[in-house]
């Protein structure tokens, strides 16, 4: 169980009348999102298939309820007695970020009419359905009308909100604030570079690792009792938590941090999907959890930005969750829920079973090489979409050259090509946080290693504690506090630098590969 929290948590200067007054009315707005919250939950674990249309109308009411709350004239009225005020004494970095949240939500919401809003939200719940469908059906062409759809109406976001560069950077800024495809541009490339050398050099030195032991039959109960253990060995609190199964593993906040939950999808005959879906969902849960209390009901409540989240679900499934340390305090769990299956399998073939190197189609089985430019691919086609310089029949022909270009590879078919990611029925500009979501993970766990010299030791030991805690203390209390860049250069004293990536990837897998250069 986790312990209690005795942590120093931010707060709001309640005693400003206007303040507060704000709070009460954006703790309004917070309880109506939740309930948008919860219709996507349902819509991804339970809902039946033919109930998207009526649930396209129910969230686009939603939506359309929200929208006029954000531009609400009293609001507007608040944000301007309070955003010169809140910058000077008393009040505090909860208060300016809060403000600066805010005023982000309503300028975007004055800048895209009700009427727009509401066809996203209804397109967004059809276009699920007409992904889910295509996908099964192997045919990229029943998903296409939305797909096109979907990219003329992301254009008109992009213009309405505005941009200095190109369309795609308006869009890449809703979900990752302050960033231009042009700094992507930086920060990926030597992440490109090394990916595709180290892929290379692995490859010309005919090492190969067996993994084998993660492939055969593993019922989906023991299973789900496995993901549960670990997801409460890391410390995720199931009193304020839920595990689902889902098409897509997910994780989603209710009012973070009293009600986080997450999703898998187990394979029957492939244990690793489980096991690394359970953890990196795990990661973004925590940090949702170690949000301050004092933050609920706030649009600062819980992730900085999904590069944030997406570097605690990397660090725990990749840093942590693929290391040798960790499973030597774990692996007895995995040999009690399947005894037969790794009764000859030792620790060190079944951690370098999980971290094989081998290119393959789909994006959430891949390994941490080859990982980044699965991403890669889905950044340059999606920027391409939103710029207008490819067609839509042409995707899957580009996606599969791409595929060949980058991993050597080509897809058989449409669903493990381009239909094998849920993201392009919503929208555009997600895909390249998991990448800065790697960069962000690396920093931290150099960050980790350097304030802890025995990390190894204590990790072995089975505590996770530790870890969890100095995260909680630096980083998850903040919740949207401060920018991601901000809030990166506050955990590890720097701003974002993918050399500590690329370090990382040369320096474990050279050792795993026995590559020359390996200490």
């Amino acid at each position: 169980m986790p312990k209690q929290d005795t942590r120093s948590l931010p707060e709001f200067t309640r005693s400003d009348s206007h303040l507060s007054e704000l709070l009460n009315y954006l703790h309004q707005i917070a309880d109506l999102q939740v309930l948008g919250a919860i219709a996507e939950w349902d819509q991804n674990t339970a809902m039946p298939g033919g109930a998207a249309e009526i649930r396209g109308f129910q969230v686009a009411a939603l939506q359309g309820v929200l929208h006029e709350l954000w531009t609400n004239p009293r609001l507007a009225s608040l944000l301007n007695e309070l955003s010169e005020r809140v910058q000077q004494a008393p009040f505090s970095d909860a208060d300016r970020g809060l403000l600066r949240e805010v005023l982000r939500a309503h300028e975007r919401a004055t800048k895209l009419p009700r009427n727009l809003v509401e066809e996203i939200a209804r397109l967004q719940a059809t276009s699920f359905e007409a992904w889910r469908s295509a996908r099964a059906h192997n045919d990229f062409a029943l998903f296409a009308p939305m797909l096109s759809r979907t990219i003329a109406l992301q254009r008109e976001v992009a213009d309405r909100l505005g941009y200095i560069e190109t369309r795609y950077d308006a869009l890449l800024n809703e979900y990752e604030p302050g960033m231009t495809a042009s700094k992507l541009d930086s920060l990926f490339t030597p992440v490109y570079e090394t990916s595709k050398s180290l892929l290379q050099r692995i490859e010309k030195s005919g090492n190969t690792i067996d993994s084998s032991c993660l492939e055969g039959e593993f019922p989906v109960e023991q299973q789900i009792a496995l993901c549960e253990h670990l997801l409460r060995a890391m410390g995720y609190d199931f009193s304020r938590g839920q595990m689902a199964q889902s098409p897509h593993p997910f994780t989603t906040s209710f009012g973070s941090p009293f009600d986080v939950r997450v999703t898998v999808r187990p394979l029957v005959n492939f244990l690793q999907a489980s096991l690394m879906a359970a953890i990196h969902e795990g990661g973004h849960a925590v940090y949702e959890q170690g949000s301050a209390p004092t933050l609920a009901r706030t649009p600062i409540a819980g992730g900085a930005s999904l590069g944030a989240h997406e570097s605690q679900s990397r660090l725990w499934e990749n840093a942590i969750g693929r290391s040798e340390p960790y499973w030597k305090s774990q692996y007895a769990s995995i040999k009690e829920a399947f005894p037969a299956q790794f009764a000859d399998v030792d620790l060190n073939t079944f951690v370098r079973a999980l971290n094989r190197v081998r290119p393959s189609m789909i994006r959430v089985e891949a390994d941490e090489v080859t990982y980044n430019l699965h991403i890669i691919i889905r950044y340059e086609l999606e920027k391409a979409m939103v710029n207008g310089d490819v067609a839509i029949e042409t995707l899957p022909g580009l996606w599969n050259a791409k595929y060949r270009e980058y991993l050597g590879i080509e897809p058989a078919n449409d669903a493990e090509g381009v239909l094998q990611d849920i993201h392009w029925s919503s929208g555009f500009g997600y895909f390249p946080t998991y990448t800065l979501g790697n960069l962000y993970a690396a920093q931290i766990f150099h960050k980790l290693h350097a304030v802890f010299p025995d990390f190894d030791q204590r990790l072995a030991s089975g505590d996770t504690f530790f870890i969890l805690e100095w995260l909680r203390d630096q980083m998850y209390s903040f919740g949207a506090i401060y920018l991601p860049g901000e809030l990166i250069k506050r955990v590890t004293d720097e701003p974002p630098n993918p050399q500590h990536f690329t370090r990382y990837l040369n320096t474990k897998f050279e050792k795993i590969y026995g590559l020359p250069g390996a200490q």
